[in-house]
Formats: structure tokens, C-alpha cells, sequence
């Protein structure tokens, strides 16, 4: 792919999120975390300011499942490995009160892993690996208290089931944190 602007640049060429033309990264601004063209930001600019929002590309519940059970896989190697090493100090003769420490510990983990992660770029690395990104309703990036609210809500029994359920595909974690789950290219 090159730039439509200028035909010699090859390497970071980006879609405009609004006319969907490939520019390089000089002919590109960021509005609200996507990459808009010179002609195109103008009237991005002009939506923004009197208050229009763009219909957000809300992700398919496939693609959102596959990024859960990659970032799964990835926590469960993870906290495996925890595990046998917490199991073997028990075996060793260290305080059966370690267990309690594993799961703690575990639960720790996976919490932290997506709040963090959601938080520095909107995306897990289940999430960046199927092309979809957290984001808030208004398509602006996550805040820091609504990757951990959204995170800490992931908690509630069947929170991410409910997206199965609803319109615009929102578990209850998406609903108390305001957030939505779009396509990210």
C-alpha cells in the first residue's frame, strides 16, 4: 500500500477512519484515537464540535469470544505455572495457607492483566490479536477508572454473557463502565 499523497511512502500507511483512503503517517491526524485525512478531518471536526457522533463498529460477538478465550489460554499458562510452584512449596512443607494465596494471587492477575492493558491501549492481547479494542461510548479511548471498573464488573456471574443479549452487544461490565467493544484496524 502506498499514500495517496505520496506515492514514494510505503511503511505506516493508515485507512482514513472517515473516506477509508490509505495516507502516511505525515498525512494523518488523530481525532478521539482514529486516523483522519486533511479533507476528512475537517469535518470530523465539525461532527465533534456540534455534538454529532459516528456510529461506532460495534465488534461480532465471534471475534470477541475468540479474544476472550485467547487471553484465557494465556492467564491459564500463566496461572498454572503459579500454581505448580505454590504446590510444590505445600508439598515441601510450607503452610497449606499458600492455596488461598494461589487463588488470591490468580485472581490478582487476571484483574490486573486487562484493566492494565485496557487502559494503556484499549486492547488485551487477545483482543489486539483478533482486531478489536474497549473503547468508551463516545469511541474516545478508555479512562484508567473505566478499564478497571470494566475489569472489576467482569467479576459479576454471566457479566459477559449478557452481550449475547443485547442491541448493541454490551455485557454488563461494558454497561457500568460505558464502554463498547468495536473492530480496530
Amino acid at each position: 500500500m502506498i499514500c495517496r499523497n505520496h506515492v514514494d511512502v510505503s511503511e505506516g500507511v493508515r485507512r482514513c477512519a472517515r473516506c477509508g483512503a490509505m495516507f502516511c503517517p505525515d498525512c494523518l491526524v488523530e481525532i478521539s484515537g482514529k486516523p483522519y485525512c486533511a479533507t476528512c478531518k475537517t469535518e470530523q471536526l465539525l461532527d465533534v464540535r456540534s455534538g454529532v457522533q459516528a456510529a461506532l463498529d460495534i465488534a461480532p460477538i465471534g471475534r470477541r469470544i475468540w479474544a476472550y478465550l485467547a487471553d484465557m489460554l494465556l492467564l491459564y499458562i500463566v496461572t498454572f505455572v503459579l500454581g505448580m510452584a505454590m504446590g510444590l512449596a505445600i508439598k515441601a512443607g510450607a503452610s497449606p495457607l499458600l492455596g488461598c494465596v494461589n487463588i488470591l494471587l490468580s485472581l490478582a492477575i487476571t484483574i490486573t492483566y486487562d484493566a492494565v492493558l485496557v487502559a494503556a491501549t484499549g486492547q488485551t492481547l487477545g483482543k489486539r490479536a483478533l482486531r478489536i479494542k474497549v473503547v468508551s461510548e463516545t469511541g474516545a479511548n478508555v479512562t484508567t477508572g473505566q478499564a478497571w471498573g470494566r475489569s472489576l464488573a467482569k467479576l459479576i456471574p454471566f457479566a459477559q454473557f449478557v452481550a449475547l443479549f443485547t442491541e448493541e452487544r454490551k455485557g454488563i461490565h461494558d454497561m457500568l463502565a460505558h464502554t463498547r467493544v468495536v473492530n480496530w484496524a
